[in-house]
């Protein structure tokens, strides 16, 4: 089989001694081995300060090497990392008590997100990468999940806000082996700027006013001082609980819920009749509005697009 040449005759002599997938797979390997000791070895030479073989420059020198086995998304592999006499030596490429690469970091990630328990996560990645994990080992990358979702639950935010829109969606989950209903309590920010933002998101047993409230002063203990528009359903006690925190905030009931309450007073027969007349209607108020759906105006009276 006839490659194609490139500019580069080491790739060349590289590529012509493939056979089959399996030696590719072998370059692959002894490529990503060669290259992560080479970065290690150019980072003990900027460490020390001098090149191997050159002279020292103080009594801190090189002193042989450790192994390490690093877990990859092919397999496991040993590599052998340079050490100098007083152990100061801290890799950025390879990071002390690091022993896996961020992509199988970021897949045992990702399945944890998902829902797997910690056992399928083992049993997935031996089976797909032939990589083996103890459940401590699991717990301890996702772990590192739980850490950068309170640090974004509690980061500063703006203060001020020209629109905010609260409501809860309602999941079934598993949780300790029963089918419950949880509620998944989320506020929608768009800053003054005209950019959409999530400025909280937390899990309930179920929506109620007070809960809202914790979240209204959870959002006022981040630096949120003003709140121009707060678009809500009509849950019995929020017109309260929204005072209480932002009591000069102009509330809007949700359009879209307003409707869909509406049709509860509606028989099934008339719906569709009734609901192109609401749609005539409001579309006819939202002509009149300075803005479109697709637009908004900030504090400036520029327009910005939100949605």
């Amino acid at each position: 089989m006839k490659h194609q040449k490139s500019d580069n005759p080491l790739l060349d002599e590289l590529v012509s001694q493939l056979k089959g997938p399996e030696d590719f797979r072998n370059l692959q390997d002894q490529l990503l081995k060669r290259g992560i000791e080479a970065l290690l070895n150019a980072e003990m030479n900027h460490h020390l300060g001098y090149n191997r073989g050159d002279k020292p420059i103080d009594e801190n020198m090189r002193n042989g090497y450790s192994q390490k086995t690093l877990k990859t998304t092919s397999g496991e592999q040993v590599i052998s990392v340079p050490r100098d006499r007083k152990a100061e030596f801290d890799p950025v490429i390879l990071p002390k008590h690091k022993t896996i690469t961020k992509e199988l970091e970021d897949c045992i990630l990702l399945l944890y997100a998902k829902g797997m328990s910690n056992a399928d996560i083992i049993d997935f990645m031996g089976h797909t990468y032939g990589v083996s994990y103890s459940t401590s080992a699991i717990s301890l990358i996702t772990n590192s999940l739980l850490e950068d979702i309170k640090a974004w639950q509690g980061r500063p935010l703006d203060d001020q806000y020209a629109v905010v829109w609260i409501d809860a969606i309602h999941y079934k989950i598993r949780h300790e082996g029963q089918i419950v209903s949880k509620a998944c309590m989320v506020i929608l920010g768009i800053n003054t700027a005209g950019c959409q933002e999530i400025l909280s998101l937390r899990i309930h047993e179920r929506e109620t006013a007070a809960s809202w409230v914790d979240m209204l002063d959870d959002l006022k203990s981040r630096g949120v001082k003003d709140i121009l528009f707060l678009c809500s359903d009509n849950l019995t006690g929020l017109e309260k609980a929204i005072q209480a925190v932002y009591p000069d905030t102009i509330r809007q009931i949700c359009i879209v819920h307003q409707i869909r309450n509406s049709m509860n007073y509606v028989s099934y027969k008339d719906r569709r009749a009734i609901m192109a007349d609401i749609k005539k209607y409001t579309r006819h108020r939202m002509s009149k509005w300075p803005w479109t759906p697709s637009t908004s105006l900030n504090l400036n009276g520029q327009q910005n697009i939100i949605w």
